[in-house]
C-alpha cells in the first residue's frame, strides 16, 4: 500500500488521527495486554471501519506488518484485496463482502455477527485468494464504541467442499447423459444411421466424463500451486469443432445448439491443450445453463494481432447487475452453494498459467460474451 493510500478516500481519518486513537488504546490498561495474548487474529476498528488496533496474531496473520503501519488502514488494504484501490468499502461491489456486512450489521444493530469473506489478493507475481470467517462484536474503550473483528482462514475446508460437491455434480450430470444415449440406443427401429450418430455421442459423453476428472485434477494443482502448464501446438478450428462435439453431448444442451460463429479465424497457436479446454468447456456450460431451448451458443475464435489470439463464447442472455458484480469472485455462483469454482477457475488458470486474461461483456443488446484472451506462443513460464 502506498504511503497514505488508506487516507485518500473520503470519510476516513486522518493517520495522525488514527495513531492518536491507537495511542489511546495502548493506554487503556490491561485490555490492549489481554487482547495480544489470544490466540485468533484480531483488529478493533472505529467507526469509519479504521483499524485503531491489531494484535500480534493479526500482524503475523497480515504478513508481519506492524501495528503502526496497520493503524488507520481499513481490512480490504491490510490484506491486499484487489478490490481496494476502489477505496475499502466504498466500491460497488462491496456490498457482497461478507467482512464488510458483518461489521456494517453490527455497527447498525450493536450485536455479533459473523459472515464467510472471499479476497483475491494483489500480490506481485499472483492473485491468490484468502477464505475467512470473519465474526464481529461490539466493543467499548474509554468510553468509545468500536468493533472488534476476529478472523480464521477456513481456505482448506471451503476448497475442500467445493470441489468436491463440483466433482459429484458435473460426474453425475455426465452419468447421465450416458444412461440417456444408452436408452436410445437400446430401442427398437433404431436405423444403423441412427446407431451411429448414437455412438458418436456416447463417444463425446465419455470423453466429457473423462475430461471432468481430468478437469477437476487440474483445478486441485492450481489451487494448491503446484499445477504446471504443457505447450501444446493446437489448431484453432479442431479445438472448436472438438468443444461443440463435446457441449453437444451435456444434459445441459439438450433443445440448444452450439455452433462456429460465422468470424471465426483458422490458426495455429501454443499452449496448454487441457487447460484451454478446461476454461472454455466452463464458458460453454454457463453459457448453455443460461440459455433457454431453441437458443443458439456460438464459440468464436480469432486472431487480435501479430501475437495474440482471442476465444469467445456467445449467449443472447444478459446478467443482471449483480450478478455480473460478483462473477469471478470465489465460490459465487447462481446455482447454489459452492458452485463457483468455475468462473474463478477460468482466471485463475488463464492468468496464473497461461498468460492470458478472461473477460466479460453483458448487455441487454448484446447478450454475454466471455472472452478467453490468449498469446500464439507465449514465453516459457
Amino acid at each position: 500500500m502506498a504511503a497514505d493510500a488508506a487516507f485518500s478516500s473520503p470519510g476516513r481519518i486522518s493517520r495522525a488521527e488514527a495513531l492518536a486513537d491507537l495511542r489511546r488504546v495502548q493506554a487503556a490498561g490491561q485490555v490492549p495486554q489481554a487482547l495480544d495474548s489470544l490466540a485468533a487474529p484480531l483488529i478493533v476498528l472505529n467507526a469509519r471501519r479504521q483499524v485503531i488496533f491489531a494484535n500480534r496474531a493479526f500482524q503475523d496473520f497480515a504478513r508481519g506488518a506492524s501495528i503502526d503501519e496497520i493503524c488507520g488502514s481499513r481490512p480490504g488494504d491490510v490484506f491486499g484485496c484487489v478490490h481496494a484501490h476502489h477505496g475499502c468499502g466504498d466500491w460497488e461491489g462491496c456490498g457482497f463482502c461478507g467482512a464488510r456486512q458483518a461489521i456494517g450489521e453490527t455497527q447498525t444493530t450493536g450485536q455479533p455477527a459473523a459472515r464467510e469473506c472471499h479476497i483475491t489478493v494483489n500480490a506481485p507475481e499472483s492473485k491468490p485468494a484468502r477464505d475467512l470467517l470473519v465474526r464481529t462484536t461490539p466493543f467499548e474503550i474509554g468510553g468509545s464504541q468500536y468493533v472488534m473483528v476476529s478472523f480464521s482462514d477456513i481456505s482448506d475446508l471451503k476448497r475442500r467442499s467445493a470441489l468436491e460437491r463440483i466433482f459429484f455434480h458435473d460426474i453425475l450430470n455426465t452419468a447421465s447423459s450416458f444412461r440417456v444415449y444408452l436408452d436410445l440406443l437400446r430401442r427398437e427401429g433404431t436405423t444403423e444411421d441412427g446407431k451411429r450418430n448414437l455412438l458418436e455421442r456416447l463417444t463425446a459423453v465419455c470423453d466429457t466424463l473423462q475430461e471432468e476428472i481430468e478437469g477437476q485434477k487440474i483445478m486441485l494443482s492450481a489451487e494448491n500451486g503446484t499445477l504446471r502448464a504443457q505447450r501444446n501446438l493446437m489448431e484453432s478450428h479442431s479445438l472448436a469443432l472438438q468443444l461443440a462435439r463435446q457441449a453437444e453431448g451435456l444434459e445441459i444442451a439438450q433443445g440448444r445448439t452450439v455452433a462456429i460463429a460465422p468470424f471465426s479465424e483458422r490458426f495455429s497457436f501454443v499452449s496448454d491443450d487441457a487447460l484451454v479446454k478446461r476454461i472454455l468447456v466452463n464458458m460453454l456450460k454457463n453459457a448453455l445453463e443460461a440459455s433457454p431451448p431453441g437458443v443458439i451458443v456460438t464459440i468464436g475464435l480469432r486472431r487480435t494481432g501479430e501475437a495474440a489470439a482471442e476465444f469467445s463464447v456467445h449467449n443472447p442472455s444478459c446478467m443482471n447487475r449483480e450478478v455480473q458484480l460478483q462473477v469471478f469472485r470465489r465460490y459465487f455462483s447462481t446455482k447454489g452453494a459452492d458452485r463457483g469454482l468455475g468462473t474463478w477457475g477460468m482466471k485463475l488458470l488463464a492468468e496464473e498459467y497461461l498468460g492470458g486474461r478472461v473477460a466479460f461483456t453483458s448487455t441487454p443488446r448484446d447478450g454475454t460474451t466471455f472472452t478467453l484472451s490468449l498469446p500464439l506462443n507465449p514465453s516459457e513460464r
